[in-house]
C-alpha cells in the first residue's frame, strides 16, 4: 500500500482506487448480483414505497461468486494492511438504488451499529465499496465527512425496535441533529464518483449516507465489511442473524485475481467448486 493512500486513509478515512476490477469481471458480479436479488428471504430488504430491492446481505455465504469476491487479494490485503491484522468478514451487502426511486440511508457511523448490536470492541474494521454501476452526483452516491471517523457521535433511539430497524430506512440509532450539523460544516462533505470496478475504502466509524436517486441511472453497490482478528465482537444480549453479523471469525486466506472469472466457468460447466 502506497505511503501516500495511508496516510489519506489515517487522516481523512477513506481513499478510492480506480479500475481494481475488470468489464469481464464486473459483468460475473453483475449477474450473480440481480440473480441474488430475486431470492426472496429475511436478508433482502425492500424499499417501502415501490417493494423494489433496496439490499441483500450475507450471500458470500451460499453464493460461489461472492465467496471468492471476499477473499480476492486486492480487496483482503489491502484491509489487511490498513488494519494491521489479518482479517475476517463481519458484514457483507449489496446495496442496490434504482433509477428514479431509490431512497435514501440516513447519515449514520457503521460502527455504532456494530458496537451496540453485535458486541465489537473497536471501530478497528473497515468496508470495501465496490462500484458494479457508474456512481455519479446524480444516482443517489455515498455522502462521506472527511475526519469525521476520529469521533463516535451521540445518538437517539428506541431500545424496543428490534434488527430490522438497523435496516430500514428510518434508522435505529439516529444521529443527534446538533453534533451532526457542527461535524459537517467543520470537516465538509465529499461524494466519491467512479466507473464500475472503483473501489472506495472507508473507515467503520466514517460518518455517511446517501440521497435518493434522482437519474434514470440505477448504481448497485458490493459493499463488504472487513474486521481485524483482534477486534472479534464479545457476546451481547440479543444478537442479529448472521446474514448481519457473520460469527466465523477464522481469518481469511487470499485466492487468486482470477477467481471471479474462473467461477463463471465452473458455474458454466456444471462443476462444483
Amino acid at each position: 500500500m502506497p505511503d501516500e493512500v495511508t496516510r489519506r486513509y489515517r487522516e481523512e478515512g477513506y481513499f478510492v482506487h480506480e479500475g481494481l476490477f475488470t468489464p469481464g469481471e464486473l459483468a460475473v458480479l453483475r449477474d450473480e448480483a440481480q440473480a441474488e436479488f430475486g431470492r426472496p428471504g429475511p436478508h433482502r430488504t425492500l424499499e417501502s414505497d415501490s417493494g423494489k430491492v433496496r439490499a441483500v446481505h450475507g450471500v458470500h455465504r451460499t453464493n460461489d461468486v461472492f465467496h471468492r469476491l471476499v477473499r480476492d487479494p486486492r480487496l483482503m490485503r489491502a484491509a489487511s494492511e490498513l488494519l494491521g491484522d489479518d482479517v475476517y468478514i463481519h458484514q457483507f451487502k449489496i446495496n442496490a438504488k434504482h433509477g428514479l426511486g431509490g431512497g435514501i440511508w440516513e447519515w449514520h457511523q457503521d460502527f455504532l451499529f456494530w458496537q451496540r448490536e453485535d458486541g465489537m470492541p473497536a471501530p478497528e474494521a473497515l468496508s470495501a465499496v465496490l462500484f458494479l454501476d457508474p456512481v455519479t452526483e446524480f444516482n443517489g452516491p455515498l455522502y462521506l465527512v472527511p475526519g469525521s471517523h476520529r469521533e463516535l457521535l451521540p445518538v437517539t433511539f428506541d431500545e424496543e425496535e428490534n434488527w430490522a430497524s438497523t435496516l430500514a430506512a428510518s434508522l435505529k440509532y439516529r444521529i443527534a441533529p446538533d453534533a451532526l450539523s457542527e461535524c459537517m460544516l467543520r470537516n465538509g462533505m465529499v461524494a466519491p464518483h467512479g466507473d464500475p470496478g472503483t473501489v472506495l475504502f472507508f473507515h467503520g466509524q466514517m460518518l455517511h449516507g446517501s440521497p435518493p436517486n434522482m437519474s434514470a441511472i440505477s448504481r448497485r453497490l458490493v459493499i463488504i465489511t472487513f474486521n481485524a482478528v483482534r477486534n472479534v465482537p464479545q457476546s451481547v444480549d440479543q444478537t442479529r442473524p448472521e446474514f448481519l453479523a457473520e460469527r466465523d471469525s477464522t481469518p481469511l486466506v487470499p485466492g487468486a485475481t482470477d477467481e471471479l472469472l474462473r467461477a463463471r466457468v465452473t458455474a458454466a460447466s456444471g462443476e462444483q467448486p
